[in-house]
């Protein structure tokens, strides 16, 4: 495998303040969209959650990425937010034609917002103040559910499927998760769904909602009505502690790919990490981990360019696209983000690490406690930044 080159992260820098969203492009009223057929339960509705503000697991996490760095990063490109395009469309020379079809733009959502689900996964405030038409809003606390078991942290099927049914989702419904960004509130969620093993599609809307420009709801509606999800577990979609116990010592090696999404001072167990990450006992990271920050896979409200992202991470940090690649963080969110990204652009079998170095850290098993590095094994410089608010999940950050 490729080796990548060895040496200290540049110190990424993220800012509290988010760049406004930019004023969206005004245009005839179309009134095809007045006609779009829908379905009784694609009503305007505010879904099972309706309680104010963000969930208090989001805001700590945006405190603690605001202490990863000490200035104030620039703003996302209002031209970029306002060119949305698909990914696919620009992906045919790099090989992945038809692999980016998870992130898609307004006018695939325009053409097909009559067979689609949309889920916003923003907070409720945000929701309440203006939201794709028809939207419902899932209860991000449901959709970062987790359940203990002898192996480790899981994800918790009953609550997600209880939170998805609870807006009337069914596991044959075609979705669209949208945000302000492609954020990994949006991953996380678009991630929840692959793991009850959802038969239809999951889309995320590129660009979020400062790319769409057709019909718009506000306020609270009406709850559509709930269905009684039946998961499917998609167990291929995460590992485990024991799982990834049982392979140290082989990852990006002879054994699976294993990426660390987190900023750098977390990744090296820098004296910041104690400020990051208060909880953990220890700091560092998996013995063998590749260290990418997630923020590389997002341009500001957009995926970054696929070609960029095969050379992050097939030719630079030596990724086997035809292996297993698992991703974490020290949650079970952000590393959604790296964990969609890689399955866009062809990576066959990505895997979450659902307890994440939270877990790895503090817990012990029946071998004594599992080890972590603070050695540099294996850094790969990243430049990206997240622009918008989801209220809680999103950042403006470039490394």
């Amino acid at each position: 495998m490729t080796t990548a080159t060895a040496g200290r992260w540049p110190r990424i820098t993220c800012a509290t303040t988010v760049p406004p969203t930019p004023p969206r492009a005004t245009r005839p009223a179309d009134p095809r969209r007045e006609r779009l057929a829908r379905r009784p339960a694609e009503s305007d509705a505010a879904g099972a959650d309706e309680t104010s503000g963000s969930d208090p697991a989001s805001t700590r996490r945006g405190l603690l990425r605001a202490a990863a760095g000490a200035t104030a990063a620039g703003a996302a490109s209002t031209a970029g937010c306002l060119g949305i395009t698909t990914p696919a469309d620009t992906a045919a020379q790099y090989g992945l034609s038809g692999n980016v079809s998870h992130f898609v733009g307004p006018s695939w959502l325009a053409e097909n917002r009559g067979d689609v689900v949309v889920l916003d996964a923003r907070d409720t405030e945000r929701f309440r103040e203006e939201r794709i038409y028809g939207a419902r809003r899932v209860p991000f606390d449901a959709v970062t559910s987790r359940a203990s078991t002898d192996a480790g942290l899981v994800p918790d099927v009953e609550a997600l499927a209880d939170a998805f049914g609870g807006v009337g989702v069914s596991p044959d419904d075609d979705v669209l998760v949208y945000g302000a960004s492609v954020g990994s509130r949006v991953t996380r969620t678009a991630f929840a769904l692959v793991a009850l093993g959802h038969a239809g599609s999951v889309r995320v809307l590129n660009g979020g909602l400062s790319g769409w420009n057709g019909r718009l709801g506000t306020g609270s509606r009406d709850r559509v009505e709930p269905t009684e999800y039946e998961a499917d577990p998609a167990a291929s979609a995460w590992v485990t502690r024991e799982w990834l116990a049982d392979r140290v010592g082989t990852f990006n090696g002879d054994g699976p790919g294993l990426v660390d999404v987190r900023v750098p001072e977390a990744y090296l167990g820098a004296p910041a990490a104690d400020a990051l990450n208060p909880d953990n006992d220890r700091h560092g990271h998996l013995p063998g981990a590749i260290g990418v920050h997630w923020v590389g896979n997002v341009d500001g409200r957009q995926m970054t360019d696929p070609g960029e992202l095969v050379q992050l991470y097939e030719n630079r940090a030596g990724l086997d696209r035809s292996g297993t690649v698992v991703v974490y963080g020290d949650d079970n969110v952000d590393p959604t983000s790296t964990w969609l990204t890689l399955r866009a652009i062809g990576f066959e079998d990505v895997r979450l690490y659902e307890g994440g170095f939270g877990e790895w850290s503090n817990v012990e098993g029946d071998r004594g406690r599992y080890p972590v590095e603070t050695k540099t094994s294996a850094v790969i410089e990243t430049e990206g930044s997240v622009g918008g608010d989801d209220g809680g999940g999103d950042f403006s950050c470039t490394g």
